[in-house]
């Protein structure tokens, strides 16, 4: 309101002192044009002067002291032939400049300049009766001049309506984001603990597994030996903030299960591929879960995990020629993919997908989309 008012009020002070030349006689021209170019000017300095910010209370002063001197000029600017002040342009620029100031200043303020400008429009009306030698004719003003403190009322009370429901709606847009501050609290904690159930199911379950199988001839010593890498998994603080090299996290990653896993590398180079840390481990242990997968169900020792570029993004393919399934059928309790592949990708701002069919074979392909 504090910026467009102003502007509002420099369109309208204008045109109302440039429309009503053409209804003066012509020999009122020279000193009318006179006071409508000072008028015109004037709106257009106030809105500049407004907006700077500087000496408010000068501004004001030199405001009332135009709007007046304007008011007083009634006999000058309005044709004596004019039946009716409330059609009068100054009575027009007058109540926009008193209801403009409702928009503008304090309740105070505004109720002050609004009597003012109803007196000093009275004086005008009074002096021009005078002039024109028509006396009485200014209590005809009576009525438009009690109005124009009735629209300035008016305009008083709609700012503090829509000051007061901007608060409100101020204070109910503060509420929602405190609510979704805390949702997206709950959210992450939520995450972290899926991921960390991902860590467990990919690390101690995943071992406990292998050691509880019915008929299982794993030795303690390989049984050992895989708990301590599961030790050290959910220990490290591999989730802070740095990078890793996806390469090297997948070499390490591939030796750690009992089949023939061959890395083709599809990247420029054979070097460090650094990555966000979160994505590099989202990477190396959905891979991981995908060989887990390919160790107990494919039925084949042999997978293929293919890394290559989209884009800016990296994509890890893991496949094998092993039995397949139907991903449709899968029962609802065994979601290992779902929960230890897809969600944690999605977790880090990932995508994967896994496609497979019975007999041809499972392909996971994992994406990351800024590498």
């Amino acid at each position: 309101m504090r910026r467009h008012v102003p502007r509002f009020r420099a369109v309208i002070v204008a045109s109302s002192a440039l429309l009503a030349l053409p209804a003066l006689p012509v020999a009122d021209l020279p000193v009318a044009g006179a006071i409508a170019a000072a008028a015109v000017g004037w709106s257009l300095l106030h809105p500049a002067w407004f907006a700077s910010g500087r000496r408010p209370r000068t501004l004001l002063a030199a405001d009332l002291a135009v709007l007046t001197a304007l008011c007083l000029t009634q006999a000058l600017t309005v044709p004596a032939t004019q039946p009716s002040h409330g059609s009068t342009w100054i009575l027009v620029a007058v109540s926009f400049v008193a209801v403009a100031y409702q928009f503008t200043h304090r309740p105070l303020t505004g109720a002050l300049v609004a009597a003012h400008l109803a007196a000093a429009d009275l004086a005008g009306a009074v002096v021009a009766a005078a002039v024109h030698d028509r006396p009485g004719a200014w209590a005809a003003a009576l009525p438009n001049i009690g109005w124009l403190l009735v629209q300035a009322a008016m305009s008083r009370g709609l700012h503090t309506v829509v000051h007061r429901r901007s608060r409100a709606a101020d204070a109910a847009a503060a509420e929602a984001a405190a609510a979704r501050r805390s949702l997206r609290v709950a959210e992450a904690r939520r995450a972290a603990e899926r991921t960390h159930l991902a860590t467990l199911h990919d690390t101690a379950c995943a071992t406990l597994l292998m050691a509880s199988l019915p008929g299982a001839s794993v030795r303690p010593e390989v049984v050992r030996a895989q708990a301590g890498r599961d030790l050290d998994r959910l220990t490290a603080e591999e989730r802070s903030a740095g990078q890793a090299d996806l390469r090297e996290e997948l070499i390490r990653e591939a030796a750690r299960h009992p089949l023939r896993a061959e890395l083709r590398w599809h990247v420029h180079g054979q070097g460090r591929v650094p990555l966000w840390r979160p994505a590099a481990v989202a990477l190396r242990d959905s891979c991981g879960e995908a060989l887990r997968n390919v160790v107990r169900h494919a039925g084949v020792d042999r997978a293929v995990i293919t890394v290559g570029r989209r884009g800016d993004g990296v994509v890890v393919t893991v496949e094998d020629g092993g039995r397949g399934f139907d991903v449709a059928a899968v029962p609802g309790h065994k979601q290992g993919l779902a929960r230890s592949v897809v969600e944690r990708m999605r977790a880090v701002g990932g995508h994967a997908a896994v496609v497979s069919r019975p007999g041809e074979g499972t392909r996971v392909r994992l994406e990351w989309p800024r590498a």
